[in-house]
């Protein structure tokens, strides 16, 4: 960047530093004032189901038969994610007579060998997580690096996942080697893009959802490269099918019942994404039609992306295309955003892009209140995914029109050509 272009971007890092840490203080004061008031809505409900999500998947792979018994909507998640967490039931007495989901699942979180196996897993994910966003702003000095990436381990985004214990801490880690390893000048070959496709495959094996992000492959035209991370990416879906205790065709289908029934769930509990419940009760629009919205913009999305000159709007649409469209992703699933913020303050910016500085505050504030729209609660996290839709739709309208125009100037250069072409005969 020119020096001139550096100051304005720090500038715009030191707002966004300033009024995150407004945000943050002011909930850290009335976290610590009443720990059990509103602003706890940062993490999950429950005051004592410390990493939940992770022993939920421990406790569903106990028998290699995730999909058929228990609260099956809870069993939504792909046949790999409970392979790799098998080992960790082995940890703990957990009782599952009759395959009756009680007790010991939570009783597990209070034992120490289960505790610190998990403990250690997420900081290894963390390692690799910051790890990943490094390699991506090497042209940022070691002290923003270091401010940058406190403010995301402490926003509320963070927060609710380490309060959770997901696992898409190593899913966006994975996603993001991918992208720096697959998405550079550089022309593809070698090691590190066989490294970025199996992260790719292994992202899209644990959420599903990160194999849209192998539409950038095919803006580059890497036809194979693209073959490959496919492959790799069935391999990982469907070998561990063989692992579970259970037909293979059997368990195929049983999987996908349990995601179907999950995502009916979330057409009651979605906070992220263009029918939620509080979308819905606001424009009074019908589920179905907004559904629709959403898949036809991700469509456009997928088409479209590709034109934005600014390597942090184009990853940053793809990444809010991906948390958007599902309707079925948690609100853990906004560290997906982590790298285009990251990669906004690695480029050239005027003074008027303070606006996308404002927005990423608001995302990844920790700061909980809930506004009253007549008869709708408008929660800190809905308002998050209202101010997501504002900026996806305006990324979205962004790329659609340098797209078209595009297309025109390809149009108008080819007019010349065939005149002269029509000239010569």
């Amino acid at each position: 960047m020119k020096q001139r272009d550096l100051k304005t971007t720090n500038r715009l890092l030191f707002v966004f530093v300033a009024v995150f840490s407004v945000f943050f203080f002011t909930w850290l004061f009335l976290f610590v004032k009443d720990t059990g008031g509103s602003q706890r809505g940062v993490f999950f409900n429950d005051t004592h189901d410390l990493f939940m999500d992770w022993f939920n998947v421990v406790y569903h792979s106990i028998g290699r038969r995730p999909y058929t018994w228990g609260n099956i909507e809870e069993r939504c998640l792909p046949p790999l994610t409970y392979l790799l967490l098998y080992p960790f039931s082995k940890l703990y007495g957990y009782d599952v007579s009759q395959w009756v989901e009680n007790d010991t699942r939570y009783d597990a979180r209070n034992a120490q060998l289960p505790m610190i196996a998990a403990t250690m897993v997420f900081l290894i994910s963390y390692l690799l997580l910051f790890y990943s966003l490094y390699k991506h702003c090497r042209v940022l000095s070691d002290l923003k690096k270091a401010v940058l990436f406190a403010v995301l381990f402490v926003s509320g985004v963070n927060l609710f996942c380490v309060d959770r214990g997901n696992l898409q801490v190593i899913t966006a880690a994975a996603l993001f080697i991918y992208i720096y390893a697959c998405d550079r000048d550089e022309s593809l070959g070698g090691l590190r893009t066989g490294i970025g496709l199996l992260c790719l495959a292994f992202a899209a094996s644990l959420k599903l959802f990160p194999a849209m992000m192998g539409i950038l492959l095919l803006y580059r035209k890497k036809w194979k490269e693209a073959a490959a991370a496919l492959l790799l990416g069935m391999a990982m879906f469907f070998l561990p099918f063989l692992w579970m205790d259970q037909p293979f065709a059997s368990a195929v289908v049983s999987f996908f019942s349990a995601l179907k029934a999950h995502a009916s769930s979330y057409r009651i509990i979605a906070e992220l994404g263009f029918s939620t419940p509080v979308i819905m009760g606001l424009t009074g629009l019908p589920f179905a039609l907004l559904q629709a919205v959403s898949y036809v913009a991700a469509i456009i999305s997928l088409f479209c992306a590709r034109s934005l000159g600014s390597v942090w709007k184009r990853i940053m649409l793809l990444s809010l295309t991906l948390v958007l469209t599902s309707g079925q992703q948690g609100y853990y699933c906004l560290m997906f955003l982590f790298l285009p913020i990251v990669l906004f303050f690695c480029e050239e910016h005027s003074a008027l892009d303070v606006i996308y500085v404002l927005i990423f505050a608001i995302i990844l504030s920790p700061l909980q209140r809930t506004a009253h729209v007549g008869s709708v609660d408008i929660s800190a996290k809905h308002a998050v995914n209202l101010v997501l839709l504002v900026l996806y739709l305006w990324l979205l309208i962004e790329s659609a029109y340098q797209t078209l125009s595009k297309y025109k100037q390809r149009r108008l250069s080819a007019k010349p050509l065939r005149a002269e072409t029509s000239g010569n005969d």
